[in-house]
């Protein structure tokens, strides 16, 4: 190289010295300036002392409750990213099924009712989709909750930022007048559900702690207390739509129909009704649900289309009219319709129970020994066998198989044991030519399933202990209840979805006043019994305890006879391929906004 290329080269390298030097200079007088201003972080808010909120009706003399005790509750790991919006897409679904009354959690107290709540409607707790149990609680508009050692103070740390579709945000004081409204509303709503469940006897009191705490004061101590939360009685109500009145149906008005807060997945954009029976429902999206940003709900539109019939069901699906059928499609139609490509069908856990219930203030059944002679000569495998063809079990007391405190304590009567029937009702003078005579009773316009073709065995198998004669009598859903609530029928059919999955919701069933047996009356020492024992089970978290105590309450159930568990079935659901996302768990519940649709 000459020295000409070697002056070249020699001042290229030291410019890019320079270079390099002037670049690091700048590089550290860079990093001494300030970085950018991060958003602030707001410090805790202290709790502010109670917010005086007005309360419904009296409120007692708070009284010193011990520090509540934490127990650990799940909390939801935030989903980062953009906020996913659901399918443009519609699933409609097929149901005999209809709404009874009104979608007012203070009156509202029926399975699809009930699920149209759900679907709308928030509570502070739900059951984790798939529970084997029903006692696997999540957070829903509460996030966290503790109670006192004593299972009478529960406190609920509430979600933030929850909004309502005017723009205002969730918090305790929407919670607080929800219950207090319930309550309040008892006296004018006795066939409601809050009424049912005995909220004004369970809660003392709602109380706001702070703007995202809510604290209840319950009267007594209550081990399902989370259990009552999650059913939809407990749903949050709007006060701009929720007077101290009952809210019904509004023609034409879908937000004026309902008082709920619009705090689920889903709003209700439209409800048509003819003559008390649902003709369309259609929910929408809620651009504002609080769990939008895990790509929840599912699809954008629910359409539910009703049915006459079953089988008006079953061919709606098998056309593609519907993408999916869900009560109640036949036990024999959905054995057939599993054989069909097109088609698929789900299966679950069934926690229905369908029972007999005594009117017992007046003769025959005002005696013990007529309703355990009847109850004797029951053939629940006929039925099951015949009617659902294996899909339903028989059943031997009023909680179903697989849950707590399930015992086969009505085996001690047995099943087509004539022999006791014809001996009990020889003590009362009955014989095969002077026969027990009774209507029985069932509803006739879909509400349960088979109602028809279980009653007529129902009859078969009790005249044939050749003393038993019966009558069979039929109603609509609406008409049925009437009677019920004005004490005309001797013996009837009826069935029970679960309010929430617990003994507790199944037990009282033997003296549940809203059946309007008269058992109380009639044997009050038995009656007191089984409550004394029914309130110990609520009182304890002892489970051996609480097994303990249902099976007592069975063995005095059994004896008495008030009311008498024949079946408890399981659940399906049929829909067309492209449909997934169904939990048929113990709840019963369709969890709509969990469906998807290819």
């Amino acid at each position: 190289m000459n020295r000409k290329a070697i002056a070249k080269t020699t001042a290229v390298l030291l410019i890019a010295v320079i270079i390099v030097v002037i670049l690091i200079g700048a590089g550290a007088y860079y990093l001494t300036l300030p970085g950018p201003t991060p958003t602030p972080t707001p410090a805790p808010t202290p709790t502010p002392k109670p917010t005086p909120t007005p309360t419904i009706g009296p409120t007692p003399s708070p009284t010193p409750t011990p520090k509540p005790t934490p127990t650990p509750a799940p909390t939801p790991t935030p989903t980062p990213g953009p906020t996913p919006t659901p399918k443009p897409v519609t699933l409609i679904v097929g149901t005999t099924d209809s709404v009874e009354l009104t979608l007012d959690p203070a009156q509202a107290y029926d399975y699809f009712g009930w699920c149209i709540l759900q679907q709308i409607a928030g509570t502070l707790v739900s059951v984790k989709p798939g529970s084997e149990t029903g006692t696997d609680y999540d957070p829903d508009l509460a996030v966290s909750w503790t109670f006192s050692d004593d299972l009478k103070t529960w406190d609920f740390d509430l979600r933030q930022g929850v909004m309502l579709p005017d723009g205002k945000e969730f918090d305790a004081t929407y919670v607080k007048y929800s219950f207090d409204r319930a309550i309040a509303l008892i006296p004018s709503i006795p066939e409601g559900a809050p009424t049912g469940l005995g909220y004004d006897l369970i809660i003392n009191r709602t109380e706001v702690v702070s703007k995202y705490k809510v604290r209840f004061y319950l009267n007594s101590p209550f081990s399902a207390f989370l259990g009552i939360l999650s059913c939809r009685a407990s749903a949050i109500v709007d006060p701009q739509y929720a007077p101290i009145a009952q809210v019904n149906y509004t023609e034409g008005d879908a937000r004026a129909s309902t008082p709920s807060a619009f705090l689920g997945p889903y709003i209700l954009s439209k409800w048509s009704r003819v003559a008390g029976r649902d003709v369309e429902i259609r929910l929408e999206a809620n651009p504002n649900y609080w769990n939008l940003a895990s790509g929840y709900p599912k699809v954008k539109t629910v359409i539910f289309k009703f049915y006459s019939d079953a089988a008006s069901l079953r061919l709606a699906i098998e056309a593609g009219d519907v993408d999916m059928a869900f009560r109640h499609i036949s036990a024999t139609d959905v054995l057939d319709l599993e054989k069909n490509p097109n088609l698929k069908v789900w299966w679950g856990t069934g926690t229905f129970v369908q029972y007999f219930v005594f009117q017992t203030k007046r003769p025959p059944f005002d005696d013990r020994r007529a309703r355990v002679a009847v109850a004797a000569a029951f053939n629940r495998k006929t039925v099951c066998e015949t009617v659902f063809l294996g899909l339903s079990k028989p059943l031997y007391s009023i909680i179903p198989p697989g849950m707590l405190g399930h015992t086969e304590a009505f085996n001690k009567i047995g099943d087509a044991n004539y022999t006791l029937t014809r001996s009990l009702l020889a003590e009362l003078g009955y014989s095969e030519t002077n026969k027990l005579k009774f209507d029985l009773w069932y509803e006739s316009s879909g509400h349960y399933p088979s109602s028809e073709d279980q009653a007529v065995l129902y009859k078969e198998a009790l005249e044939a202990s050749g003393v038993i004669e019966v009558t069979l009598k039929n109603a609509d859903w609406a008409s049925y209840k009437a009677n019920r609530d004005n004490e005309i029928m001797d013996a009837y059919v009826y069935g029970w979805y679960p309010d929430y999955v617990d003994p507790d919701d199944y037990s009282f069933l033997y003296w549940a006043t809203w059946l309007h047996t008269n058992y109380a009356n009639t044997s009050p020492d038995a009656y007191q019994q089984q409550l004394a024992l029914y309130n110990e089970a609520r009182g304890t978290l002892n489970t051996t305890r609480r097994v303990e105590l249902y099976a007592e309450i069975d063995e005095i159930a059994v004896e008495q006879c008030s009311v008498v568990p024949l079946w408890s079935g399981s659940a399906w659901a049929v829909t067309k391929p492209n449909v997934s996302g169904i939990y048929l768990d113990i709840t019963q519940d369709m969890r709509y906004w969990l469906i998807s649709k290819d």
